[in-house]
């Protein structure tokens, strides 16, 4: 009888680490991470070495510093008193303002163009030619300077526009000024019941989005086709009027008018944002046109013959059956052209306009000689910006590739591999496949999980670099002093009195209480320290003055802020504020665009959103509600979520293209 034995398992040695293929890989992933580790912390050894050799510490104290420089597109509130970080959030905002609004210009002036070129019209197809071939080929710099010289030469004085006699006339009913100043145009005036009009504006919007899937819907099962775009635009715009007439017009303009030596009222674009704006946008509309080109070039001539066989006119054509099957093609180009605008809007300061380049890479760096941190800064800011269009043009290229019958496993980690115990596995399903399933998709529930995690990420963003911040150190010991926030009330009344008092009694005696609650009401540094320095250099006593200066620091310390300027917070406590924005937006996104990724992202969101209560990030300031109510309420809106969309029944995850599988 043969006996069978079994060999011994080889022990482990650790040449089996690079030997053995069972352990290669892994191995030198690790070692590969492991170096890459050493290379950054010698780096960053190094760049704090020299710069203590230099004499200069490295960290971000100076941005909470005064910024002592004005600027002149300001979106939000801001004087030079405010801080290098204020001052450098307006010049991010106006980079964005630029972005966005250019994409949107570029992308309207390239499709036009792009199909143009393809017209059957000589004339309009040779011009487009023209244009496309010369403004891609001169430098976007020279083009910058070439419209803000347009603008500043051709474009009349504001003078021009007084006097019975005068050269230039204002557009649409009086009521828009364009100057070589800039273009003045009526600002909203919200009135008591304004809400009404904004919400009806809302209700429209949504019932414009709903009655357009039920028209597609409707021409799909009965092939009869609706006047979609008029009954569209009825809903948008007539159900706000209508709302604005019967709320008694409690909506009203701010016209621009001219005063002096210039115009006043209104919103005032200037003409360098007009110039930059209009430059990167018809230069980078020309690329657009390409790809808008190329992409319906790709798609077969078959197709539109054949819709020409169906009966389709050209423009329903190219609306209905080209432009969604060359989209595949145009959308991967258009994102690079979207990144390219956002980067050179850099350039801004070349005219004038202050963006994030001229505020923080510019005037504030060579204010405090902090060239590697405002560097870092600003490099982390266009990083943040430019993946974020990626994640978003994705994300919308995912949702708009041509539906497949195909289905496929798996898709990589998940937080739901964590759930295969339960009901089975998740498979990841093609559109097309999703789409046949009868469950698939319920949109009204999705639509809350999207305003929840929109509002989130507003309120975060807001509080974390939008609203000025008022530091406790610069006001140390002042609760102590003054006691409860009754007695810091008391005393700054008082001492304000005083002051009042003490420069004319007849007239000012009463203006300390006012005085008072203004200081208490406002939500602004600025408008306090400048009030505060008003006191400090009137003349009156110097104690009674530094008194009143104490009291008010210490009420607006306590009932408004009662934060640090994020600059001086915890590393901890920063990096779970970034976390929560990241996270938040990621799971907005994926949630719109009805991603797969969408579970892991309310997972990490969730994680984060402990991770930053741990960090002691302060809730209570970010909306009216408690602390207690902003944490409690958080967590069982995200544990809620996150159980309907995996374990509910409608909109469980067929809506994000998955199935479980038994």
């Amino acid at each position: 009888m043969s006996v069978t034995t079994v060999p011994p398992k080889e022990s482990f040695r650790i040449d089996m680490l690079w030997n053995d293929s069972r352990y290669r890989s892994s191995f030198l992933q690790i070692v590969a991470l492991f170096v890459t580790l050493i290379v950054v912390l010698y780096l960053i050894n190094n760049v704090s070495q020299n710069l203590a050799a230099l004499g200069k510490e490295l960290g971000f104290s100076f941005m909470t510093t005064p910024a002592s420089y004005d600027i002149n597109q300001r979106p939000i509130e801001y004087t030079s008193r405010d801080s290098h970080a204020r001052a450098s959030v307006i010049g991010m905002m106006n980079t964005l303002i630029v972005a966005v609004l250019g994409c949107l210009l570029a992308t309207v002036i390239g499709v036009l163009a792009g199909v143009a070129r393809l017209s059957k019209n000589w004339i309009i197809r040779q011009l487009m030619t023209v244009y496309i071939e010369v403004v891609r080929n001169i430098p976007v710099l020279i083009q910058i300077l070439l419209v803000a010289a347009v603008i500043n030469e051709t474009l009349p004085k504001p003078a021009d526009f007084r006097g019975e006699d005068a050269v230039a006339s204002m557009w649409f009913w009086e009521s828009v000024a364009a100057t070589n100043r800039g273009v003045y145009i009526p600002a909203p005036i919200l009135g008591e019941g304004s809400f009404l009009v904004i919400a009806a504006l809302i209700i429209g919007i949504i019932a414009a989005v709903v009655f357009g899937r039920w028209a597609v819907r409707r021409q799909q099962m009965t092939g009869e086709i609706l006047p979609v775009f008029p009954i569209k635009l009825a809903l948008i715009f007539l159900t706000p009027i209508l709302v604005y007439f019967i709320a008694g017009q409690p909506i009203g303009l701010d016209y621009p008018a001219l005063k002096g030596f210039n115009f006043q009222g209104g919103v005032h674009l200037r003409d360098s944002y007009v110039a930059l704006t209009l430059a990167l946008a018809i230069y980078t509309g020309a690329f657009i046109a390409e790809n808008v080109r190329a992409g319906i070039q790709a798609v077969s001539k078959g197709q539109t013959e054949a819709a020409y066989a169906l009966g389709l006119q050209p423009g329903r054509t190219m609306s209905l059956v080209i432009l969604p099957q060359a989209l595949r093609i145009i959308i991967p180009p258009m994102i690079s052209q979207y990144l390219n605008l956002t980067k050179n809007s850099s350039l801004a300061l070349l005219v004038g306009y202050m963006d994030a380049t001229g505020t923080l890479g510019g005037i504030t760096l060579n204010q405090t000689g902090k060239e590697f941190e405002t560097i870092f800064l600003l490099m982390a800011f266009y990083l943040s910006v430019s993946l974020s269009i990626s994640a978003v043009m994705n994300l919308y290229n995912e949702n708009a590739k041509l539906v497949e019958r195909t289905s496929v496993v798996g898709g990589g980690f998940s937080f739901l591999n964590f759930f295969d115990g339960m009901n089975g596995q998740w498979e990841m399903l093609k559109k097309g496949d999703a789409q046949m399933r009868p469950t698939y998709g319920i949109r009204g529930i999705l639509n809350l999980f999207v305003l929840f995690y929109l509002i989130t990420w507003v309120l975060v963003l807001n509080f974390v670099f939008v609203e000025a911040a008022i530091t406790v150190q610069d006001y140390a010991g002042i609760l102590t002093k003054f006691g409860s926030l009754d007695t810091i009330k008391l005393a700054l009344s008082d001492g304000l009195t005083q002051a009042f008092t003490a420069l004319d009694p007849a007239k000012n005696a009463d203006k300390g209480a006012e005085a008072a609650q203004t200081l208490l009401t406002r939500f602004s540094e600025t408008d306090v320290r400048t009030v505060m320095q008003q006191y400090i250099d009137s003349g009156a006593d110097g104690d009674v003055t530094q008194g009143t200066a104490l009291a008010a620091a210490g009420a607006v310390q306590d009932q408004i802020y009662l934060r640090d300027s994020y600059f001086r917070w915890s590393v901890f406590t920063q990096i779970a504020a970034l976390g929560m924005l990241i996270t938040a937006f990621g799971a907005l996104i994926t949630c719109i665009f009805k991603s797969p990724r969408f579970v892991d992202m309310a997972f990490l969101e969730l994680i984060v959103f402990v991770l930053a209560v741990l960090a002691g990030f302060q809730f209570s300031l970010i909306s009216p509600f408690s602390a207690v109510m902003i944490i409690g309420g958080g967590l069982i809106i995200r544990v809620a979520i996150i159980g309907y969309t995996i374990f509910g029944a409608q909109p469980n995850l067929t809506f994000f293209n998955r199935e479980r599988r038994a």
